[in-house]
């Protein structure tokens, strides 16, 4: 790893000497020098990376002395362009020149002579640099669609299933079923399995999984919980007390058959904050705890039925093993008998724990068969040098410890990143990968960046070969690529990579599960900080830290850190409070930023010297709730030259002017809010490198027209539009897109469009949403039924018709179809044919359909119908109701479970085939018209200034 890390500190000089030309102009060549020795001492370093778990104690402090020459070297060259560019800096230029040429000279005979010393060392083999040195690519076919997510790869859980399923649906004597065992026997894994099936999600009313994890938060878990069964805004999590949230779920609990998923519980007490929330449950109701500690289900309830599950079998391990790392192999890879005796007998020492077959699996794909004899034999030493509290542990271990090594040296400083997250934190792929930009670990100068290539394209290649390798998994995919969205590190992975980053002091997390003292502390050593929890106090003085994160709600004085901390390059803040509700105008002078996230805190507004951060790629700005007092952005934001991600929140309000025709970089402008704007210059020249652009609230036909003559609609790079303007413009033309938009993926229009123009749509489209858009129905059926690519469709108010038909070309590959508030809507027509992948259609607010189409029975791919208050004719149809029946009601009519909940509808036969279908009531306090909760579905458009959310989620089907 030190290795990894030592390149990882000459990228970043690399980075320097791009982006800070001006500073280090005079020293260019000391500097190119430095970074050159690094690199080379950083590849002389790659076979002390592999020896890390021998006995040489010898050569891993020798090691741990590099990396403080490394850092020496890092800190000299930061410290030179703080302080040359500081303005209050007294220091004349050629003192500060001459002083970091004695430096670089120091830094570089420190090298010369650690090479010397290294040379001493057995069994270290000199590798010159290379030349042209080009990343090499996995084996196979990159995998686009993964396995985690859907759980693909399980094997030998069946029996499992099976019972768990009986005991929930059919045992009434015991409320607490406990999946009890080891780390990475899959308990996790199983029960995701028993989550979504098909019969499970029937049986209940309502479900929630929250995970545990060993740092919980009770409000946390009650929010959660919460917001699942019930939905919760940003106002209500910042307002409501843990008392009130308790009596919130208990309310709506009271009269539901629920299923309530406790992942990853450590100890009791998480059990005891939850339990009122939960403790009066209607008859059949169900809680599934998974834990590795033995005697906690009998703590949690004296009846809990136990389930353990079982180690594979040698032949499961071996199966698991073959659909993973036998994938992509062709025919004779796969007849290669001595290879696959390798693969077996190294799968049987993963002693039947799936996270190890899969580990080594994962591993193994990534290799050609002829390379698995030199896998093997590195595999058994890991195994002999390996100590660890039992077997299991050691099996896991072993796995992750040869995975480790074999991550080529970009990869390392990547992994390790990941252990600055939370334990069971989903991660966001594209604000991970972005963090790795702004860490230096992928620069433009880079070698590993090919041509066409952008430093976002490669850092995502990256993470993608993390998955391929099975060290990450994923947790969802992106609607429209298909790629990983968000992703995680199994909790025993996480321990190893966090006992690997703290040996190399690349990084230290302060949670009140592993720290005594709760403070950061002076350290010549430590890099990057990562806090989870409220009891640690506000940062001391730590000069050499480039990365803080805080991921909980906590009160700092800001301009501490950013006195402090001047060398940071990433500061993220979640929910951060200060005294004067500012960020201070000292955070103007953290020259080396990269990145800051300020995220639903109770900061106003920016300083104008934000400005002064000319090296910020990404910045993100969010308020917690409405009852802080906004104040409009300063318009110093055009000063950030490379800026390429810019996200504000849609409530936060701009100037009159805000000048971003400068920003050439950036690709990624979401959520401005431009209602106070009155020059439509700006808008008209958004960078054509734009790929994501989210505007709201666009108040005039002028600022509309302006966003369409911008550089940004014709140059071919937008991958996804939101635009939402108010009532009285009107979209005139949507050409631009037809002609220009054919990388456009998703596209969102929310206002009238002009009602005699024949509407064009990108034929790319793999998601649209339209809203208030007014067009005939001819128009939208032709533009958007013709989209041979389009999977998500959400139609809100968008039609004023009394009937509409989908002809038999209609959207062949659409998946999800969602129609709201269509006022007039009597009658819908599906000829037999179309949308022939359906598989989930959402009815809201339709009070005039009189019934579903007879078609829709042969649409044989649909799994989920959401019926949202619709008309009690139209749900008679269904479902014969008695008159005094009032409640939310969740049908499972799939497995003739409505047999007993009712009598058939004359339209029954029309939905049977479909294994869930639910509705979703809310009944308003005026009780003429039910609205659905927002969580229920997504956003929703629009939202009547009546609409009440009545918690009970009651209707009247009599």
């Amino acid at each position: 790893m030190a290795g990894a890390v030592v390149s990882s500190v000459a990228n970043w000089i690399g980075t320097q000497l791009v982006d800070e030309v001006n500073f280090l102009r005079h020293v260019e060549d000391q500097v190119r020098s430095l970074q050159h020795d690094l690199m080379k001492i950083a590849l002389h370093l790659r076979e002390a990376d592999s020896g890390e778990e021998g006995d040489d104690d010898e050569l891993r402090l020798f090691t741990k002395e590099i990396l403080a020459i490394a850092f020496r070297a890092e800190d000299a060259i930061d410290n030179y362009i703080l302080e040359g560019a500081s303005p209050s800096s007294i220091i004349p230029k050629e003192i500060l020149r001459s002083s970091i040429g004695k430096d670089i000279k120091a830094l570089r005979e420190s090298i010369k002579e650690a090479m010397k010393q290294l040379k001493q060392f057995r069994n270290i083999q000199f590798i010159a640099p290379r030349a042209g040195f080009k990343r090499p690519r996995p084996h196979g076919n990159v995998i686009q669609t993964y396995p985690h997510t859907e759980d693909a790869n399980v094997v030998g859980r069946d029996k499992d299933v099976e019972v768990l399923v009986h005991q929930l649906t059919y045992c009434m004597e015991a409320s607490v079923v406990a999946i009890v065992g080891a780390g990475g026997v899959g308990k996790t894994t199983l029960a995701r399995m028993i989550y979504n099936d098909t019969r499970v999600k029937n049986h209940f009313k309502t479900a929630a999984w929250v995970t545990v994890s060993q740092q919980w938060n009770k409000k946390d878990l009650l929010i959660e919980i919460l917001r699942q069964t019930r939905g919760i805004n940003y106002e209500e999590r910042n307002s409501m007390s843990e008392r009130e949230l308790v009596e919130a779920i208990y309310v709506v609990l009271t009269e539901r058959q629920y299923l309530l998923v406790l992942d990853d519980m450590w100890e009791r007490e998480a059990w005891v904050c939850i339990y009122p929330a939960i403790a009066h449950k209607e008859p059949g109701s169900k809680v599934i705890i998974t834990t590795r500690k033995e005697d906690l289900p009998t703590q949690v309830h004296s009846n809990c039925i136990i389930h353990e599950p079982g180690l594979l079998t040698e032949e499961q391990s071996w199966e698991l093993f073959n659909k993973i790392a036998l994938e992509n192999k062709d025919t004779q890879a796969v007849a290669d008998a001595a290879a696959l005796r390798l693969g077996r007998e190294m799968t049987q020492k993963c002693g039947g724990l799936p996270l190890g077959v899969v580990t080594l699996a994962g591993l193994l794909r990534t290799k050609a068969t002829y390379e698995w004899e030199r896998v093997s034999r590195r595999f058994n030493s890991i195994l002999l040098k390996v100590q660890g509290p039992s077997q299991y542990g050691r099996s896991i271990y072993q796995t992750l410890t040869l995975s480790y090594h074999d991550l080529p040296r970009y990869l390392k400083p990547c992994f390790l990143y990941l252990a600055l997250f939370p334990e069971d934190a989903e991660i966001s792929a594209k604000m991970l990968t972005r963090m790795w930009v702004a860490e230096g670990f992928v620069t433009t100068d880079d070698e590993l960046v090919q041509e066409n290539e952008s430093v976002e394209d490669v850092a995502a290649q990256f993470l993608d070969e993390l998955i391929q390798r099975r060290m990450v998994q994923v947790v969802a995919k992106s609607d429209t690529t298909g790629k990983a969205k968000k992703c995680r590190l199994h909790d025993l992975t996480r321990d190893f990579c966090l006992a690997k980053a703290k040996e190399q002091c690349f990084l230290q997390v302060f949670s009140s599960a592993n720290q005594s003292n709760t403070k950061i502390v002076a350290s010549t050593q430590l890099r990057r900080a990562s806090i989870v929890t409220s009891e640690v106090s506000h940062p001391t003085q730590c000069p050499h830290i480039r990365s803080l994160i805080q991921w909980c709600k906590v009160e700092l004085n800001l301009k501490i850190v950013c006195e402090d901390f001047k060398l940071l390059r990433i500061l993220i803040l979640h929910g951060v409070k200060t005294h004067d509700g500012y960020l201070p105008q000292e955070a103007g002078n953290l020259r080396h930023l990269r990145h800051l996230a300020l995220i639903r805190g109770n900061i106003k507004t920016l300083p104008e010297s934000i400005g002064n951060l000319s090296n910020l790629l990404y910045l993100e700005y969010t308020i917690a709730c409405d009852q802080i007092e906004k104040e409009p952005l300063p318009n110093v934001l055009w000063k950030m030259k490379q800026l390429r991600h810019l996200y504000l929140g849609e409530d936060i309000p701009s100037s009159k002017e805000l000048k971003l025709h400068t920003l050439t970089n950036l690709q990624t402008l979401a959520a401005i809010n431009v209602s106070n704007w009155e020059s439509e210059a700006d808008l008209e020249r958004l960078s054509p490198r734009l790929q994501k652009l989210r505007i709201s609230d666009i108040g005039s036909q002028g600022l509309l027209d302006a966003v369409f003559r911008s550089p940004c609609m014709t140059s071919g790079n937008l991958v996804n539009l939101w635009l939402e303007w108010e009532c009285g413009v009107k979209l005139k033309s949507t050409k631009p897109f037809y002609g220009h938009c054919q990388c456009l993926r998703k596209l969102t229009l929310k206002g009238k469009i002009e009602e005699d123009y024949a509407l064009l749509l990108p034929p790319a489209l793999v998601k649209l949403e339209l809203s208030h858009s007014g067009l005939k129905l001819h128009d939208l059926m032709v533009a958007a039924g013709s989209l041979r690519q389009l999977k998500h469709l959400l139609l809100s108010q968008v039609y004023i018709g009394a009937k509409m038909t989908w002809d038999v070309t209609s959207f062949p590959q659409l998946e999800q179809l969602s129609m709201w508030y269509m006022f007039n809507l009597e009658e819908l027509r599906v000829e037999e044919g179309a949308m022939p992948r359906l598989k989930k259609l959402c009815i809201a607010d339709c009070p005039k359909l009189k019934g579903l189409p007879e078609e829709l029975k042969s649409i044989h791919s649909l799994q989920d119908l959401e019926l949202t208050c619709m008309s009690r004719s139209f749900c008679h149809r269904l479902f014969k109701r008695g008159e005094e029946e009032e409640y939310m009601y969740q049908a499972a009519v799939g497995a003739g479970a409505a047999d007993d909940r009712g009598e058939r509808g004359e339209d029954f036969h029309i939905i049977q085939h479909i294994p869930c279908v639910q509705f979703f009531i809310h009944k308003s306090l005026e009780g003429e018209r039910t609205y659905v909760d927002e969580d229920l579905l997504p956003v929703l458009n629009y939202r009547p200034p009546w609409l009440t959310l009545d918690i009970l989620f009651r209707a009247n089907f009599g």
